[in-house]
This record gives C-alpha cells, sequence and structure tokens, in this order.
C-alpha cells in the first residue's frame, strides 16, 4: 500500500514539478522551432516567386509596352496554375486592385504594409503577415514594385496561405502533449520507485534506531533493503554503534560485577576481623594478625575508590595535573622500593636500569607519575607466576623520556591487545581490579605529551612502553 505523505510526497512532488517544467520547455522550444523552420520555408518561396518580377532590371525589354499588357506578361511568365501556393495580385499606384488573385479584376483599395513599401519603392524583399481582414485567413505576402521608365505603375504582390501550416503545427503540438502526457505518467512510475529506493532503507534506519531506543543492541539491517552506498554507511555506523554500546554493557555489568567482588572481599575481612577482635581472649598474634588484615583491606579500598574517582574525572575530562620538576630516576627507584616487599612474597624478580648515568629532571605531576608507574608494575606484578621478573628500563633524549615496563608473565591474546586500554576491561575477570588501571594511565600519560604502546605474546610475557615529554608544561584538565 502507498503512502503519499512525509519525505515520498516531497519526493514525488519535485520529481514531478522538475519534469513537467522540463517537458514544457522541450515542448515550447520544439513547437517554436517547427514555426520558425515552416514560416521560413514559407517566406524563402515567396522571396523566389518575388524574384521573377523586376521591372528595374536592365534586361528588361517591356517598357514600351502598355501596363495591362505587361500585368498579362507577369501572370503568364510566372507559370502559376491553380494548385499553385500562391497568389498573384495586381495593384495600381493609388492602392487599387486591378487583378486579384483568382484573376478576376476589382477596384477595390487596400491597405497593406508590403504594399506602402513597395510603392516607395523600398529595396527591402520581407514577407508580412498577417490575416485578412474579411477572411480571417492567417497570411504571408510580399509586394514587388512595378516600373516603367522609373516610375513606379504598380506592384505585384505574391500571397500564400499559413492556414495549412498551422494546422500541422497544431497537430505535431498536440502529439507532443500527448507525448508530454506519457512522459509524465512514466515519470510519475518512476518517481514513486525512486522514492521506494529512498523510504525503504529510511524506513530500515528508523527501525534500527528504534530498537536501539528500546534496548536491542542486537541489530542487523536488512541487506536488500540496504545497499551499499551513503545509507549503507549510515546503517552499518547504527550497527557498529549498537554493537559498541552492547560491548559497552557487558563491560560495564562485568565491571559491576568485578567491583562488587572487589568491595565485598575487603569489607567481607574488615567486618570479620573486626568482629574477633571484639572477643575476650584474643592472643596478640591474633591481634596483630587481624589489625594488618584490617590495614591492608583499608588500603585495598582507598586504592580503589581513587581509580573510581579518577575514572569520574577522566570521562568527564577533569582530571587535571600539576605540573613541576621531577627527578625521574628518584621517582623509579621509590616506586620499585615500594613495591619490592609485593615481589618478595610473589617470589618475582623486581628490577630496573637506567641506560644514562644521569637522568635529567623532566616537567610533569610526580603524583600522577608514580600512579602510572605503580599501576604498571602492579599489573606485571599480578600476572607474573613465581620464578618470573619485571624489568624496568628507562631512557631519555632531549625532548622524550622513555620508560618500559617488561615482564615473563601471562601476556594477552592479541585480539585483546586494542581492548585492554579501554574501561573496565578485564581479560581475565577471576583476577582481582577494576579494569580502570591501563585506561587511566594511558589518559595521564597523554596529560604528559606522550604515548602508551603494548606488546604482548600469549603465556610469553608484555612490554609496556610509554614516553614523556621532558619540558611538558602545560597543565591540562
Amino acid at each position: 500500500m502507498l503512502h503519499f505523505e512525509g519525505l515520498r510526497k516531497k519526493i514525488i512532488k519535485n520529481y514531478f514539478i522538475i519534469i513537467v517544467m522540463m517537458v514544457i520547455l522541450f515542448e515550447s522550444v520544439f513547437v517554436v522551432y517547427i514555426r520558425n523552420t515552416n514560416y521560413e520555408s514559407a517566406r524563402q518561396q515567396l522571396i523566389s516567386q518575388s524574384n521573377f518580377t523586376d521591372w528595374s532590371s536592365p534586361k528588361n525589354t517591356l517598357d514600351n509596352k502598355s501596363f495591362e499588357k505587361k500585368i498579362n506578361n507577369i501572370y503568364e511568365g510566372q507559370g502559376l496554375d491553380k494548385n499553385s501556393k500562391f497568389g498573384i495580385s495586381i495593384i495600381d499606384k493609388d492602392k487599387k486592385v486591378i487583378l486579384d488573385q483568382y484573376g478576376f479584376k476589382s477596384n477595390q483599395e487596400v491597405h497593406y504594409d508590403d504594399v506602402d513599401k513597395a510603392l516607395n519603392d523600398s529595396m527591402d524583399k520581407i514577407p508580412y503577415i498577417y490575416r485578412m481582414p474579411d477572411t480571417n485567413e492567417h497570411v504571408m505576402s510580399i509586394s514587388v514594385p512595378l516600373k516603367s521608365n522609373n516610375t513606379i505603375e504598380g506592384v505585384v504582390r505574391y500571397t500564400t496561405s499559413l492556414e495549412e501550416i498551422d494546422n500541422a503545427i497544431l497537430k505535431q503540438a498536440l502529439w507532443l502533449i500527448i507525448a508530454g502526457i506519457l512522459i509524465l505518467l512514466i515519470a510519475v512510475a518512476m518517481s514513486l520507485k525512486l522514492a521506494e529506493t529512498l523510504i525503504t532503507p529510511i524506513s530500515e534506519l528508523k527501525s534500527l534506531a528504534n530498537d536501539l531506543a528500546n534496548g536491542n543492541y542486537k541489530v542487523k539491517h536488512k541487506t536488500k533493503a540496504i545497499v551499499d552506498d551513503e545509507l549503507g554507511e549510515l546503517a552499518q555506523t547504527f550497527e557498529h554503534m549498537a554493537f559498541e554500546i552492547h560491548r559497552s554493557e557487558i563491560l560495564k555489568d562485568e565491571f559491576i560485577s568485578s567491583i562488587s567482588h572487589e568491595l565485598r572481599t575487603p569489607l567481607t575481612s574488615i567486618k570479620g576481623w573486626s568482629e574477633t577482635l571484639g572477643f575476650e581472649g584474643i592472643t596478640r598474634d591474633e591481634l596483630d594478625m587481624g589489625l594488618g588484615i584490617i590495614q591492608d583491606e583499608t588500603t585495598r579500598l582507598i586504592k580503589l575508590v581513587e581509580e573510581l574517582l579518577d575514572f569520574s574525572r577522566l570521562s568527564s575530562d577533569r582530571i587535571k595535573t600539576s605540573i613541576e620538576e621531577v627527578d625521574i630516576a628518584g621517582l623509579v627507584v621509590g616506586v620499585i622500593n615500594q613495591l619490592k616487599v609485593k615481589a618478595f612474597e610473589k617470589d618475582v624478580e623486581l628490577k630496573f636500569e637506567f641506560e644514562s648515568d644521569e637522568m635529567q629532571k623532566i616537567q610533569g605531576d610526580k603524583n600522577r607519575l608514580r600512579q602510572v608507574l605503580i599501576n604498571l608494575i602492579q599489573n606485571s606484578l599480578k600476572f607474573t607466576d613465581a620464578g618470573g621478573y619485571v624489568k624496568l628500563d628507562v631512557s631519555q633524549t632531549d625532548e622524550m623520556t622513555t620508560i618500559k615496563v617488561e615482564d615473563n608473565g601471562a601476556g594477552i591474546e592479541e585480539q585483546n591487545l586494542t581492548k585492554v586500554m579501554d574501561k573496565f576491561f578485564q581479560e581475565d575477570y577471576n583476577k582481582a581490579g577494576s579494569g580502570l588501571g591501563l585506561a587511566i594511565s594511558n589518559e595521564i600519560v597523554k596529560l604528559h605529551g606522550g604515548h602508551l604502546n603494548i606488546e604482548s605474546v600469549k603465556n610469553e610475557g608484555t612490554t609496556i612502553t610509554f614516553t614523556l615529554a621532558n619540558n611538558h608544561t602545560q597543565s591540562a584538565q
């Protein structure tokens, strides 16, 4: 069922208007061309006939004859018969008809522009078009002066009817109108088809959008309805957007599940040990162990909350850096010393190396850079088994500082390398963490004019390299 509303109506209306204008313009030009061509042919034939009569020519030998004989010679010389398209009238200098186009004598006085011009001895042979006053016949005429001894005695007037030409032009115009109507009908049919080819994919896109609005993120467009053009690209964009939204929803759900676990575990430990410490008769060793666990779990909660706050700031572009002079060598040594105990507990070798003996100080946010180093080293420690190693290499040029964190741990699947810096992404949700560390670290590195890159082979290890601009002085938000 066809509906002539909205965009479909606009397409058909505009397409129809354009076709109507083009048909009218074409038919008008064609009719004018046919008319001019036929009228020009009649003009040339009249001029050709008038050339037979030239009383002013030196070759003329009729000057000594009477005017009546000259008139008879003109009739005989033209050789016109009853079927001729041309009529000849002889008019004297007083504008009275001596012989009309049928050969009858008449004293009727006439007033025609071509007769006046001929009597005035005009050299311009220009046919005139007008309607006969008595019959309203549409005719074309031309007059030639009749001279004797350089004196105008009258004119000979050639006339041809334009009625037959006008009727032929009218018939052709009618056929053109009929053809135009057929063209318009075909144009309407084509505009309907064109409208459908546009409306159908747009309707499909509307359906995709409605599905997205209703929470259906597994939408797929119909390949027959949407072809490979701009609308097809738009549909693919919708699908990609739906896929990304769906992926984000999955990551969000997994993040909520993970963060709930991350919050519940330390809170459970804190609650359990706080209740245990309230019992009478608890030993000193149990007290020290309980307080240590409470302290560790509290630190873990604080770190988790800080990551969530940083994530919130990153999402709203409100993360700030406080630029100052940073001793990059001292910063690296400090972080290594801070995490040595954890590395020792896991039986993982934690080492570092400076490629030059003297590392120049850089401009940056000391606390944020420490956060990046701690995040990257803790990640490496978390995914490196006992007997493995985590190594830091620090190098400098005049403009950039490069820090490489390398381990021989679990590694990352190749298909996940492009996702590990996405917010909430965790390759192994059984491992503790929020999935925000790498995403936050990447943004901090960017704020320092640098770039973070990850290379990894599953079950062989991971290398994370990031660069920092030595003289980055702009404070960003």
